[in-house]
């Protein structure tokens, strides 16, 4: 009995830690279609931006491809999504980007905007020369 009682507080915890969004859009048609489901977990506010960043992607490709989204959802077609460079030679992961929010050199929002560039597979390495440091 405690070891089940135990397994569902940990369930509802991990729950509870989680970010999710979607983003539906129109086809001319008028058929409105799932474009994007996204779920980040971790530090629920710090997610809540990788789940902003994600949506706002999925958001401006959709409506590039002549969708349209929801009203509430116009916003993100907005957003900046522009995230700070890694250093020079390196590539944003997760380690590196953990490593500068604990130290106070990212936001939350810049913090979870670089969890979900990861996540995406869109982090590459910075070409950058040692002129532009």
């Amino acid at each position: 009995m405690i070891h089940r009682f135990l397994s569902i507080s940990a369930i509802l915890f991990l729950l509870s830690a989680c970010s999710t969004g979607e983003l539906y859009y129109t086809k001319a048609s008028g058929e409105r279609v799932l474009g994007c489901d996204v779920e980040f977990v971790g530090l629920p506010s710090v997610d809540k931006f990788a789940v902003e960043y994600a949506l706002s992607l999925c958001a401006k490709s959709s409506v590039k491809k002549g969708y349209s989204i929801d009203k509430e959802k116009e916003y993100l077609l907005t957003l900046d999504l522009q995230i700070p460079e890694p250093r020079c030679g390196q590539s944003w992961n997760h380690k590196s980007a953990k490593e500068q929010y604990k130290t106070g050199k990212l936001s939350k929002k810049e913090y979870g905007y670089i969890v979900a560039h990861i996540d995406l597979g869109l982090a590459v390495v910075n070409e950058c020369s040692p002129i532009t440091q």
